[in-house]
C-alpha cells in the first residue's frame, strides 16, 4: 500500500468523509441505486456495484476508521477494541444460532418475552442480549426512552439476517465453525511455530486442531472438512456442512463468481466438451454452466457427504449433469477436456495444493485443460494503492486460512508456483485478476503425452 498521512487533523478526515459520502450518493444516483439505511425497509444490498462504486465505498470506510481511531485516541481505540470485540462477536453469534431474527416480525415488533418463548431461552438471558445487540444496530426499541418496557424492532441489519438465509450461514461459518481456531492462534504459534525460522505446513499442527482436540464443547476433529461433516446427532448430524453449502451458495451471489465463470470461457465454442467440477459441492457451478450451454456435459465430484440428495437440486431436467463421490486426494478416475477447480486450492497449504493438482495427471490426455478460479488474497501486487479496507478482507482470511489448515493466502506468483511444482508439462496461458472481484481465473494447459 502507498505511504499513508500519518498525522491527519480531525477536520481534515471528517472534510474527507463529508467529500466521500457525497461522491457516494451522487454515484448511487447516477446508477438508480436505492441507498441502504438503519431502518428495516432499506434494501438489503447496494445492487450495482461499479468500480468507482466499490472504490468510493472503501475509501470512505478507511477515512471513517481513522476518524474513529483519532477521535478516541490511541490507548482509547484499544482499549474499546479489546473490550468490545469478542462480546459483539458472542452476541451476534447468540442472535443467529438461535435465530432471533424470524422472532420479530419484520414489519412489526416483538416483546422480550415472546422472543424468549420463540428462542426457547430465559427471559433474562433475551434481554441482556438483545441490550448489547441494540448498541451494534442488531434491533432496536420501539420506545427509545423507556427501552427496559419497549417491544424490539427490526434495524436494516437484523432485517437483512432475516430475509437472507445465506447471510445467516456466512455468519454461522465465520464465528462459530472458525472462531474456536482463530481464538486459540496465540496457543497453537506457541506450541507449533514458538523459535521455529518457518511456519508449520502440517494439517495436523494448526490452531484448528488445537481446538478440537477431544474437547466435550467442540469435538475432536482433524480439520475442518471432518467437522462440517459429522458434528451434530441424528437429525442435527451434518447441519455445519448443510449450513456451509447455503453460504457457499450466497457467496456465488455477492462475489458474482457464476458470472466469472460463465466468462472464463467462451464456453459455445469450445465444441462438445466434457467438464469435471472437482469439490463441486450440490452442484450449483454445473447446473449454471449445463443451463447456460447445452454443448456442455458436467461431472460433479465431491465426497459423499457434500454431494446432493437425489434427485439433485436442479430445478430443471439437466441429464447432461451428473455427480461422482470423488476424493480429490485419489487419483483421478475421470478422462475430460476440462477440469474445474473453482474455490478448491485455496484451504489448503502449498503440499496439499500441489497434490490436488498431481493427482489430475494420470487422467489428463494431451491439451486437456484446467480452469483455475480461487480467492486471490494478496493483492498488493496489483495495485499498491488499494484501500486498506480491501486488504483487510484478504489478510482476514488469510489469517482464517492459517488457522484451519496452515494454509495462506496467496498472490498472483504463488498461485503460478503451485501449478509449477506440480509437473513441469503444466503450461500456465491466460490469468486474469481483478482486485475488485478478489478472483485469478488461470487457464492452465496440459503438455504432457
Amino acid at each position: 500500500m502507498a505511504s499513508a498521512n500519518l498525522r491527519p487533523t480531525l477536520s481534515e478526515l471528517g472534510a474527507r468523509v463529508k467529500e466521500l459520502s457525497e461522491t457516494l450518493e451522487r454515484l448511487l444516483k447516477e446508477s438508480e441505486v436505492e441507498a441502504p439505511t438503519l431502518a428495516a425497509d432499506s434494501p438489503v444490498n447496494i445492487s450495482k456495484f461499479t468500480p468507482e462504486i466499490f472504490t468510493t465505498k472503501q475509501h470512505l470506510q478507511d477515512a471513517m476508521n481513522d476518524l474513529s481511531i483519532i477521535s478516541q485516541g490511541p490507548s482509547e481505540s484499544v482499549f474499546n477494541y479489546a473490550h468490545n470485540a469478542v462480546p459483539d462477536m458472542a452476541a451476534l453469534n447468540i442472535l443467529n444460532r438461535f435465530n432471533f431474527w424470524e422472532a420479530v416480525p419484520l414489519d412489526g415488533s416483538a416483546s422480550i418475552s415472546s422472543i424468549a418463548e420463540k428462542v426457547n431461552l430465559p427471559e433474562e438471558a433475551v434481554k441482556r442480549v438483545i441490550e448489547h445487540a441494540t448498541t451494534l444496530r442488531y434491533f432496536t426499541y420501539a420506545d427509545p426512552a423507556h427501552p427496559s418496557s419497549s417491544p424490539i424492532q427490526h434495524t436494516s441489519r437484523s432485517a437483512a439476517l432475516s430475509k437472507t438465509p445465506g447471510l445467516r450461514a456466512l455468519v454461522s461459518g465465520c464465528i462459530e465453525n472458525v472462531g474456536p481456531s482463530m481464538l486459540v492462534m496465540p496457543d497453537a504459534l506457541e506450541k507449533f511455530a514458538l523459535g521455529k525460522k518457518e511456519l508449520p505446513t502440517n494439517v495436523h499442527e494448526t490452531a484448528f486442531k488445537l481446538a478440537h482436540s477431544g474437547g466435550q464443547v467442540f469435538g475432536d476433529y482433524n480439520n475442518s472438512w471432518e467437522l462440517l461433516e459429522n458434528d451434530g446427532e441424528g437429525d442435527k448430524k451434518g447441519w455445519r456442512q448443510r449450513t456451509f453449502i447455503t453460504w457457499m451458495d450466497y457467496l456465488k451471489d455477492i462475489f458474482g463468481t457464476v458470472d466469472l465463470l460463465l466468462n472464463a470461457l467462451d464456453w459455445s465454442q469450445q465444441g462438445e466438451i466434457t467438464v469435471v467440477d472437482i469439490g463441486g459441492s450440490a452442484g450449483h457451478d454445473a447446473i449454471a454452466l449445463a443451463t447456460a450451454h447445452p454443448n456442455l456435459t458436467l461431472i460433479v465430484q465431491d465426497l459423499h457427504e457434500c454431494l446432493p440428495p437425489s434427485p439433485p437440486i436442479s430445478p430443471l431436467p439437466l441429464p447432461r449433469v451428473s455427480f461422482l463421490e470423488h476424493n480429490f486426494f485419489t487419483p483421478q478416475p475421470l478422462t475430460a477436456d476440462i477440469y474445474l477447480l473453482k474455490l478448491i486450492l485455496h484451504d489448503w497449504p502449498d503440499a496439499e495444493a500441489v497434490a490436488i493438482v498431481r493427482n489430475l495427471i494420470p487422467a489428463l490426455k494431451p491439451g486437456a485443460r484446467i480452469l483455475f478460479i480461487d480467492y486471490m488474497g494478496k493483492q498488493g501486487d496489483i495495485d499498491p494503492d488499494m484501500p486498506r479496507s480491501i486488504t483487510q478482507f484478504g489478510t482476514s482470511t488469510d489469517l482464517r486460512m492459517m488457522a484451519l489448515f496452515n494454509a495462506r493466502e496467496r498472490s498472483l506468483e504463488a498461485w503460478r508456483g503451485v501449478v509449477e511444482r506440480a509437473d513441469a508439462r503444466f503450461e500456465v496461458g491466460r490469468v486474469e485478476a481483478n482486485p475488485l472481484t478478489y478472483m485469478v481465473v488461470m487457464e492452465v494447459v496440459w503438455r504432457g503425452e
